[in-house]
């Protein structure tokens, strides 16, 4: 059975006007994206605002120092700006971020290595055998060695 999201905007204690129902087809975020404070009596003003893109120019959305975490262990900290509503999908913050780009290219790699096991048939057969999978790692092994060597 569907949920009704309903959003109340209480204007005034006794008014009952004040509960707006929620589309089930839209989505509705909420948060701080920025940790500056307004500065002027400009800021504090309320916005009047036209449209989303209207409102991204005006506020230009941006979060610092978020924390990634390494393969190492370690942690980066990048930085994400929002200029529109697809900016918030994970393919808009992968291209905003370097760690986040790198471990989707390891993910894309690894996942066409497991492509190709699925298609080639003499592969899994080998892997399959312990002395077939012995020596598919020692020849991946060596080209490993070839490769670092050329760099």
């Amino acid at each position: 059975m569907a949920r009704k999201t309903v959003i109340t905007k209480v204007l005034d204690a006794e008014a009952q006007d004040g509960i707006i129902e929620f589309p089930q087809n839209r989505t509705l975020y909420v948060d701080q994206f920025t940790s500056d404070a307004p500065t002027s009596e400009e800021d504090r003003e309320p916005f009047k605002a036209k449209s989303m893109n209207d409102v991204f120019e005006h506020f230009q959305p941006r979060v610092e120092g978020v924390e990634l975490d390494t393969e190492e262990g370690g942690t980066v900290s990048e930085d994400f700006d929002f200029r529109s509503l697809k900016d918030f999908d994970d393919d808009a913050l992968i291209a905003q971020s370097e760690q986040l780009s790198g471990e989707q290219a390891k993910i894309n790699a690894y996942n066409a290595v497991v492509r190709q096991l699925e298609k080639n048939k003499t592969l899994r057969n080998a892997l399959k055998d312990a002395a077939a999978r012995g020596q598919l790692a020692n020849a991946l092994k060596a080209l490993l060695a070839e490769l670092e060597q050329a760099d």
